[in-house]
């Protein structure tokens, strides 16, 4: 058969495109291990919009394993696809209200029977070689994608998922995604409102089935296991109290001010820093203080990247104040807010990571 790309050539199951610029790397898009076990079982609502979202997510997965008529196969031989049908799911909520868990139980209840790729909006946002081309490699392997935490902070992201969006769409391969902003409330849409942000203000509520999923964050209102640790208070007791953590750990540790945590994300490009945090054991930071939006992108990118990896190292870390109150979104306004909104689910991941307590002047309280 011809070619989808446009050069006429011939293609078998086995083959690769033609086009020069997919000869790339492997796509390996699999969960990370913290999702290995997510069910639709394991999943409690704790409200009628988790309720929905759940249902939602399992009729999706009862429509991909449903087998397809004749006439689907032949539609989807050819890449076509039903302009009555949702092209995939848009999960929406704040933190911690169980988006993620919902698309990882997703994966794991249609892999390996449907191949499913799982990877983070960053991943996306990373890709060097064309959206349309990375778009195109991931659907010669894969049957369905999945995005988690989809935010759009400039222009260029903006190409990229537009890009990824439209050509999933013409190769027949549904898009789950994940946020924690409705589609109007991308950053990078409230700087301006051309053709890109038009796409994709009214074509995810056009072609996709956007769900809310509310609730409170069940990372601060319920029990989560935490490795790490964090001690609130004025700086000498919570150092005391850090650097005993300190001779308590076993294996390799670090012990940074957050001053040179930020430093090193300026100095250090950011895959090759997170590289080398995980081969330590142990990460301490001493100081955490939030003054303004570079201080929150800087400390978010670093958390998200471990809080998402397989091998990060246990997270220790001290500050005057509580994480929630580092940079809380009711105390900004425009893009400095929006930045806020987003660094509060590094704040639910860090409660995740790590048991936050207060100390006080006169000592470290009873653990």
């Amino acid at each position: 058969m011809r070619s989808a790309f446009g050069r006429g050539c011939a293609l078998s199951q086995n083959d690769l495109p033609c086009d020069p610029r997919l000869h790339q790397a492997p796509l390996r898009m699999t969960l990370p291990e913290r999702f290995h076990d997510a069910t639709f079982e394991s999943y409690e609502p704790q409200m009628p919009s988790q309720a929905k979202a759940l249902r939602v997510a399992q009729g999706f997965v009862a429509e991909q394993q449903r087998v397809p008529s004749w006439t689907e196969r032949i539609q989807r031989l050819f890449g076509a696809t039903s302009e009555d049908q949702p092209q995939g799911l848009y999960l929406v909520g704040p933190a911690g209200t169980g988006k993620t868990h919902l698309l990882a139980a997703t994966v794991n209840a249609l892999a390996p029977e449907v191949p499913c790729a799982f990877l983070h909006s960053s991943t996306l946002f990373r890709q060097t070689e064309p959206p349309d081309a990375f778009a195109h490699r991931l659907a010669d392997r894969y049957s369905v994608c999945c995005l988690d935490e989809v935010e759009i902070d400039d222009p260029a992201s903006e190409m990229r998922l537009a890009g990824l969006m439209k050509t999933l769409a013409a190769r027949g391969v549904p898009l789950l995604a994940t946020s924690n902003v409705e589609p109007e409330q991308y950053m990078a849409t409230q700087l301006g409102d051309g053709r890109i942000q038009q796409f994709l203000q009214t074509e995810v509520r056009e072609r996709y089935r956007v769900v809310g999923v509310n609730g409170d964050d069940y990372r601060r209102t319920r029990e989560v296991q935490q490795s790490g640790r964090g001690w609130i208070g004025p700086p000498e007791p919570t150092r005391r109290a850090m650097r005993q953590a300190q001779v308590d750990a076993a294996g390799a540790s670090r012990w940074w001010s957050f001053a040179e945590l930020r430093r090193a994300t300026t100095e250090t490009a950011h895959p090759k820093l997170i590289a080398d945090l995980v081969t330590l054991d142990h990460f301490f930071v001493e100081g955490v203080s939030i003054a303004d939006t570079d201080d929150a992108f800087r400390l978010l990118r670093v958390v998200d990247a471990l809080y998402l990896h397989e091998e990060a190292p246990t997270l220790y870390f001290t500050a005057e104040q509580l994480p929630d109150n580092w940079f809380a979104p009711e105390r900004h306004a425009g893009i400095a807010r929006a930045v806020a909104e987003k660094f509060d689910r590094t704040v639910s991941r860090l409660h995740a990571l790590c048991r936050v307590q207060e100390v006080e002047q006169e000592g470290v309280p009873p653990s």
